[in-house]
């Protein structure tokens, strides 16, 4: 679910244009969510863990926009069918977990970038 103190993580940071509290399963929420912070989005990123999420995704995203699907939760067939019915332009990507050097990029991206590395360190901290 989505939480008000994840945002509250990330807000501070600059890595984001503009952070929503959406349940990522509601079309309409969603949607009116992103549309309140000045979307449709270009880019969508569904990484969640729960089913559910394909057509919301869908609603999120500007006509031309960009959808990455990078959940084993992804249902692709509601995925392509549900941007069929609602006549939505948008291009699918599927994410596969693996691209040569990410590991490496990723490493690299916390010991160079203050503000990944800081919500990282965060994260930790509210962990103990």
């Amino acid at each position: 679910m989505p939480t008000e103190s994840e945002a509250a993580l990330l807000r501070p940071t600059g890595l984001a244009d503009e952070v929503v509290v959406a349940d990522a399963r509601s079309p309409l929420g969603l949607s009116e969510a992103v549309a309140a912070a000045g979307g449709p989005a270009d880019v969508t990123v569904v990484c969640v863990d729960v089913p559910g999420c394909e057509q919301p995704a869908v609603l999120a995203t500007a006509q031309g926009g960009t959808i990455i699907y990078f959940s084993m939760a992804t249902s692709f067939a509601a995925a392509a069918l549900g941007a069929e019915g609602l006549a939505a332009d948008v291009r699918m990507l599927v994410g596969n977990g693996y691209v040569p050097g990410h590991a490496d990029l990723a490493v690299d991206l916390v010991r160079r970038d203050p503000a990944v590395r800081g919500l990282f360190e965060s994260r930790l901290a509210a962990e103990d």
